[in-house]
């Protein structure tokens, strides 16, 4: 059996930052591995990923990210979601939402269900493994078994290193005295990346705007 679920940004970060070896987020992660969970991806959402975890904040390395960005790169699949113009308190979250949307049985896994819309589709890391629990029961299946696909050792060591890298990133974080930020410590950090972000794109519009006009001027 296999899940496929958007993965909102906030279940990386925490994952990484947990003191608890057995923290929800950290098992969602290791579904992702395991191939139970294949993650639903974007453009959008990758470029996210990468730029959260570069976050001055979180001290990780650029290998280490590199490394742990392969994971998804390997595992998930690519969406070209629709734009149906959903209103969200964070309208950056509609991305994750409108990608969910493009296949009937996902999943969005989130740390803050109140950003989206109450849908039963849309859970917590502890709900979605009380689901993979129940199918794991229902169908007699033991999820956490690799599945039987060959996968080229070229990719078994990318994944490899992605989890070797995650555990040096987790290290850094106690190091650095941000381990177990909680959710919404990781979800201000979050907010923050998208409204430097936001201003930054503002800008480079308006200067866009601002040489067209000097070209006209100079063609005067």
């Amino acid at each position: 059996m296999n899940i496929y679920a958007v993965i909102d940004t906030n279940i990386i970060i925490s994952s990484l930052l947990s003191r608890n070896p057995n923290a929800s987020t950290k098992q969602i992660i290791a579904k992702i591995k395991e191939r139970v969970i294949t993650p639903m991806v974007n453009e959008d959402i990758l470029e996210e990923y990468l730029d959260v975890l570069s976050r001055s904040k979180f001290s990780f390395s650029q290998d280490d990210i590199e490394s742990t960005m392969e994971l998804f790169s390997i595992r998930s699949v690519k969406y070209t979601p629709e734009c149906l113009q959903h209103v969200f308190i964070d309208m950056n979250d509609v991305i994750f939402y409108e990608t969910y949307l493009m296949k009937e049985d996902a999943y969005l896994i989130t740390g803050n269900l109140r950003h989206f819309p109450a849908e039963v589709r849309i859970v917590s890391p502890n709900d979605m493994l009380q689901i993979l629990l129940l199918a794991d029961k229902a169908s007699g299946q033991i999820l956490n078994d690799a599945a039987l696909e060959y996968i080229s050792e070229e990719k078994q060591a990318k994944i490899q290193r992605a989890m070797e890298a995650m555990e040096r990133m987790h290290a850094s974080a106690i190091a650095n005295g941000i381990a177990d930020m909680s959710m919404e410590e990781i979800d201000e950090e979050i907010r923050l990346y998208r409204e430097e972000k936001r201003l930054s794109l503002a800008d480079d519009v308006q200067a866009v705007a601002q040489g067209k006009d000097y070209g006209l001027d100079a063609g005067v």
